[in-house]
């Protein structure tokens, strides 16, 4: 009897050659017929086919929660690459630690990086180094912040210890910074702890103008406006804390306008946001498929029809049949694809109540 879990083979990714050469075959094509040509415009389709399941808004693998930094005297907010849409948005604040002894392991004075003082920083010498707090007695750390003074390809630990010889990671983040970029991270399940310290793996020396380590998290969540409503503010550059905010939904790099706009009392306060993501792009054959196993028939249903159409090779007498199934199958995907919360009604009457 095989334990849970252990069967394997059903996790073996769908890719996109698997999915073609089923879809084809359903439009007529026979194997022999399936040149790169037809493989090519496949690929084009299954994209737009993507797309098409963004417009339908039902996607909850590609609802993802991201930090957003807020930065001083600045009202647009970018979104990362990839998003289409905020679904839900706080605004967190949070108390910093302090009273413990600064470290850095590899040159710098670590003092900058807990000053409050984004002009000054804590300079490393060499690579891969780590800056961090002893503290006087056991704290829980639940979010970091850093502040890079330098643009680098990173990747960032969260560590804690009791002793300063064992360091546990609870959390890592991987990308490219620039100069003046905060990055923001949550430590899940963060223990009591004596030492905390933030560890740099990269090619080069790091630069960190702030390190902040924050615990007793506070999110209040925040109402979007419409155009008119932020276009009918009188003072839009009124300074503050984040109350609400506007989603400009531009091309390639959406952004939120954000009201009113941080001051410095604001400065390490964060977005939290839930976003619809796009779904990844297939550029090969062989690539995985940016979608769970409950959406495969679906979606190789709907590339089917699409192919009948646009094919020269495939049997469009097969058309009828294919929008059928297209139709059975997105039917019964979008049934599955649902949240068994229980869902809340606000009708925003309590002005009229008493």
């Amino acid at each position: 009897m095989s334990l849970s879990g252990s069967n394997s083979g059903a996790l073996r990714p769908y890719t996109a050659r698997e999915m073609i050469e089923e879809a084809t075959s359903r439009a007529g094509i026979i194997p022999t017929r399936l040149t790169s040509e037809v493989v090519e415009k496949s690929l084009d389709q299954l994209n737009l086919t993507f797309t098409s399941l963004v417009n339908r808004g039902i996607q909850l693998w590609k609802r993802q929660k991201m930090i957003l930094p807020c930065y001083q005297a600045e009202a647009n907010v970018p979104l990362p690459m990839g998003v289409n849409l905020v679904d839900k948005l706080t605004r967190r604040g949070l108390s910093r630690v302090s009273g413990g002894a600064p470290f850095s392991t590899n040159g710098g004075t670590a003092l900058f990086a807990f000053d409050d003082d984004f002009a000054t920083a804590c300079t490393q010498t060499t690579p891969n180094g780590s800056i961090g707090m002893v503290l006087p007695q056991a704290q829980q750390v639940t979010s970091v912040g850093v502040l890079f003074g330098v643009a680098m390809e990173v990747t960032l630990f969260a560590e804690w210890s009791n002793d300063g010889v064992t360091w546990v990671a609870l959390n890592a983040v991987t990308g490219v910074v620039s100069k003046g970029q905060w990055v923001w991270f949550d430590l899940d399940g963060a223990p009591q702890a004596l030492q905390w310290r933030v560890r740099s793996v990269s090619a080069i020396s790091w630069i960190a103008d702030e390190v902040f380590l924050g615990y007793n998290p506070s999110e209040i969540p925040l109402d979007p406006w419409n155009l008119d409503e932020y276009n009918s503010m009188p003072n839009k550059t009124s300074p503050g804390p984040v109350l609400n905010y506007y989603q400009q939904r531009d091309v390639d790099a959406p952004y939120l306008i954000v009201w009113p706009v941080p001051n410095a009392a604001a400065k390490y306060d964060q977005l939290v946001v839930w976003v619809r993501e796009y779904l990844d792009e297939v550029s090969e054959p062989t690539q995985a498929l940016d979608m769970p196993r409950r959406w495969y028939d679906a979606v190789t249903a709907q590339l089917a029809r699409r192919l009948c159409r646009s094919l020269a090779e495939a049997d469009f007498k097969r058309y009828e049949m294919l929008r059928g199934e297209e139709q059975e199958a997105i039917e019964l995907a979008e049934g599955e694809e649902r949240d068994p919360a229980p869902t809340n009604y606000d009708m925003g009457i309590s002005a009229y109540t008493s």
